[in-house]
Parts: C-alpha cells; structure tokens; sequence
C-alpha cells in the first residue's frame, strides 16, 4: 500500500503525519522547535540545527512505520512570510528570518511605502509592504550584512529549505508569495521593477509556481542523507495556513477557516481576487480559487498571559470588559507592530477573574472586527472551519461563536501536517479523490448570549482604533 508524507515546520513544534492509500492515519510524530531572538524586534530559526536535523529525526521516525519505498510522496510547510538565505547547496548563510513578528523592516517597509506611494502598491503587490514582506528584509539583509547577502544564491521560503535540499530544485509557490507580496498582480512574476531599483539580484528570487504541484523528486544523496527512496515526489506545497485549509477542506470558493495557535489565521477563499487594504490577498491552493488572508498576534500567547490573572474559564455572559490583545503589536489589518494592549471599560466591581475572562472574549472579538471588514470584499460564510490547539480549551470555541456571531467546526484532530499530507495524495490522486472532510462532525453554534455580544463589536472596534498608528484602514468603525 502506497504511504503519504507530510511535515510542518513550526515555531514551536515540527509536526509529521503519515496516511496510507485510503487517507487513514498510520502514525505522527513530533518534535520541539525553537525562536530565539538575537536582539529586541528580531526573531529567527537555526534553519540547519532546527529545522533540518528536525525533518531528519522525522524522516528516521517514519521510515521505521513503513518502508521507505513506500512512502510515495511529501510535503512540507512551515511559518507565512518567512524565508532562508541559502548558498548554492541550499545550506544556511544566515538564521532564517521569521514573518511579521521579525520588526527588522519596520523603518525601511515604511519607507519604500512612501516612496512607492500606497496607490501604486496597492494595485501592484495587492497591499503596502509590512514587517510581514519579504522583499524588505531582504533589502534590509543586502544593507546591513552584504557577506550574507552576497554568499545566498537563493532567498527561499522556509518550508522550501527542506524540499530544495531533497529535489535540488528552489521555489516558492504563488500562495505564499502573493502573501509575502512577491507577486505583481499584473505580471503573475516576481516585481522586476521592485528589484531593479533595489539592486537586488533577480536570479536569488527562485521561481513562483502552484503549491499542488510535483517540484521534483528526492535525489540519491538526499535519499542517502533522509532515509527516504529516491525518487520520492516532492510536491511544492505552502506555508502553514494554507495546510490547515486544506486539512478542513476549506480550499473551495465560500470557504473560511479560522487556525487558533500561537496566533490567530484566518481564510476565506473567493472567486475572484479581491483587493482589501490591510489584508493578505492573492491565489489560493487550486487553479481558479483567490483568497483574503488575515493574521493577529493574539492568540495562544495572549491566553497564556491571561492565566496570569487567574482562571481561564469563559464567562456565563459578557464582562463589559474590552481588552485590546495588542500585547505584541496589531497585524491586520492594521500592521502596526507599536500598538499596545489596554483593558477599558474597568469598574471597582470588577474582578481579576473578570479580566482574565475578557482576555478570552478579545479573542472573539478581534476575529469579529477581522471578519466584518472581509466581509466588504466578499461574502463571509456562517459556518467556518476551526484548527489550532486553542479549538481544545473548553467553552472557547462557544464563546468565539457567541462573540462573532458565526457558527465553527473544530478540528482538533488534525493540523498542518495532515493537509500536507492530503497535497502529498495529489501526487497520485485526483484532488476531487482525496479523503472528504466528516460532515458530522460537532458544530459550535451561537447561543443566547451572541445578541448581548452584538451590541458590543462595535464599540470593541472602536476602542481598539485609538491605540493603532493606523486606523485609517477602517474608516467607518465609528459609525
């Protein structure tokens, strides 16, 4: 029986899934990973030591549940916007630079910001550069350490890392690269001009293609090296969210789904491609599928931070409480890694406990304030699909449906690896063949208390304006 590979390259953790033919689980492995930080505003991964010697002890690991030979694909994602400087080997000459919460840029994303002008960027890359984009880092490595920039032959992404060592082949895939603002919308290419006028090396931007699409196939010293087989496809795969998508199935136009980890991610595919200031937009998984990407640095994080207060039960009905989770920074749609966080609305009958619940109700309603500006662009489901170790803490996902007034699916049961392991199967089945998403599943609807926490997304929006450099993204919020 054929065997299906997938692995997600996290922050956190490297996760595997291995399926077999009929999209069974036959194992998963996992292994920690880790950030650290080399100076304030900075976050990196030892690409080599972390991630690869990782995939290594993944590899080992599967290898020993099925025969190599087996195993007849793979496909490996990892963290959105960001990517490894890599000699012609494809080996490190730098730390891998991490995605919006890496601030290096901030001085020079604005700065190019103003000299492009918003308009022509809007129209161009689908947004104004952020700490999110790639291209400024890049500029940023090429001005503050030419050695590195000069050794990379390739700027890669950082689940590429790992299928360029195994196929010999460097690439990004249009999903990720539209995201990282990459991609000119009006080319389809990588932004020549950007790079022309920067004096950054065409030839280090690998090429862009279809994340489910063969890239190549395990090479013998690759094979020797893994354990894998040579000549195992290697599909180009994309970063983590677009892995979740597919592991929910939410991959066709109308589809959201919402991955709650150490941060929040959110996804709504659409027909068309729609441009929304503030937010990721560009090609999804499949051919004819766009999307509208949102990101916060709320999250996993900012609960556990809440534990400080207390216990992290969720309330019986709204605190009145509005706690901006702006902890680390505000991502979409505002893109302002200055923003503070700041409880309002105390009064002397409040409690830390009721502090610590709104925390939790922050989480709701951010993702409300995300969603009601998605939904100027295109029609935002009822029902979307949820992921993410935070879909376990209990009474969570009640409350975020009550807050936003939308009803979600949880799916605790699988993560990043196990939709990369469902892109592994396109290698040998048609993506209308692959494993169906369990219809029966349990569905988080809004109960009574959602009509109490309508009345309150509003002013949460609100609030939340005046602590962001940026509130010019929503215009409207206070009417």
């Amino acid at each position: 029986m054929p065997f299906y590979l997938g692995v997600d390259l996290g922050s956190s953790f490297i996760k595997a899934t291995l399926l077999d033919g009929e999209g069974r689980v036959v194992t998963r492995a996992r292994r920690e990973s880790s950030v650290f930080s080399p100076r304030e505003g900075f976050f990196e991964v030892d690409a080599e030591e972390v991630w690869w010697k990782g995939f290594l002890s993944i590899c080992r690991k599967m290898c020993s549940e099925a025969p190599a030979v087996s195993i007849r694909a793979l496909c490996v994602s990892s963290v959105c916007g960001s990517f490894v400087p890599v000699d012609e080997a494809f080996r490190p000459v730098h730390n891998a630079i991490l995605y919006g919460i890496d601030r290096r840029s901030e001085v020079l994303a604005a700065t190019l910001n103003a000299h492009y002008g918003e308009e022509f960027l809007q129209r161009r890359l689908g947004n104004v550069f952020s700490t999110h984009s790639v291209l400024p880092k890049i500029l940023w490595l090429k001005e503050n350490r030419p050695e590195e920039y000069r050794r990379a032959a390739f700027f890669v992404s950082s689940f590429n890392f790992i299928s360029a060592r195994l196929t010999g082949v460097p690439s990004w895939d249009a999903p990720t690269a539209y995201g990282a603002l990459m991609l000119d919308g009006e080319t389809e290419d990588v932004p020549k001009w950007f790079l022309e006028d920067q004096g950054i090396a065409a030839e280090k931007i690998p090429s862009v293609g279809p994340a489910v699409a063969p890239l190549g196939v395990v090479t013998r010293g690759a094979a020797l090296e893994t354990g894998l087989a040579a000549g195992t496809v290697v599909l180009r795969g994309a970063c983590d969210v677009n892995a979740e998508a597919m592991a929910v199935n939410a991959v066709v136009p109308g589809s959201a789904v919402a991955v709650f980890g150490s941060t929040v991610s959110l996804l709504l595919n659409t027909k068309a491609r729609c441009g929304l200031k503030g937010f990721m937009t560009g090609r999804s998984l499949f051919p004819g599928v766009w999307r509208i990407g949102a990101a916060t640095a709320s999250g996993g994080r900012t609960v556990e931070w809440g534990r400080k207060l207390g216990a992290t039960a969720v309330p019986a009905s709204p605190t009145g409480i509005f706690f901006i989770p702006y902890l680390d920074g505000a991502r979409t749609p505002f893109d302002d890694p200055s923003a503070k966080g700041a409880f309002l609305g105390l009064t002397s009958a409040h409690t830390p406990l009721d502090m610590a619940a709104a925390v939790l109700e922050s989480l709701g309603y951010e993702l409300a304030m995300i969603i009601s500006k998605m939904e100027e662009a295109a029609p935002f489901p009822f029902l979307m699909e949820a992921s993410g170790g935070l879909t376990n803490l209990p009474g969570l996902m009640e409350l975020v449906a009550d807050v936003t007034g939308k009803s979600l699916r949880p799916r605790p049961d699988v993560d990043a690896s196990y939709g990369d392991a469902l892109i592994a199967m396109t290698a040998d089945v048609s993506p209308d063949a692959l494993p169906s998403l369990d219809k029966s599943l349990h569905v988080v609807y809004p109960s009574e208390r959602a009509a109490a926490y309508a009345e309150l997304r509003a002013r949460f929006t609100q609030w939340a304006l005046p602590l962001t450099a940026s509130s010019k993204f929503l215009p409207n919020s206070n009417a």
